[in-house]
């Protein structure tokens, strides 16, 4: 093959694989407490991360939650399918992505992973 029509190949699969990367890859939802709770419906059965400070905790293995709170609301985070970080303590901020539900007449957020770390992490730049 002439040098030009392999370099040529070579540019086309970048392009393609680069373009089906896009495609399978969909933006996650980032949403602080006040403004999951604003609207709780229209985010039901959706996997996406919230933030917020952890207001309490029940580390009992058989009611592992969390309640993280915002400016004016609070959501309850079950974190039974994972270890909860040793950061995650009252009052940190914390990033938790997971399922969102209403179950037993409360929403409640199903967590798939926590994480800890400076709150100017979690926040927008202005």
């Amino acid at each position: 093959m002439d040098r030009r029509v392999r370099i040529v190949v070579v540019m086309t699969m970048l392009v393609v694989l680069g373009g089906l990367l896009m495609l399978g890859s969909e933006p996650e939802i980032d949403l602080t407490v006040d403004e999951l709770m604003e609207s709780p419906e229209s985010h039901e059965d959706e996997t996406f991360r919230i933030r917020g400070a952890i207001q309490g905790h029940s580390g009992d293995v058989a009611n592992s939650t969390l309640i993280l709170t915002g400016q004016n609301s609070t959501v309850m985070v079950d974190y039974s399918d994972i270890v909860l970080p040793t950061g995650a303590t009252e009052g940190k901020t914390v990033s938790v992505r997971g399922t969102f539900s209403f179950t037993d007449n409360q929403w409640i957020m199903t967590a798939h992973e926590i994480k800890t770390g400076c709150p100017s992490k979690y926040e927008a730049e202005a």
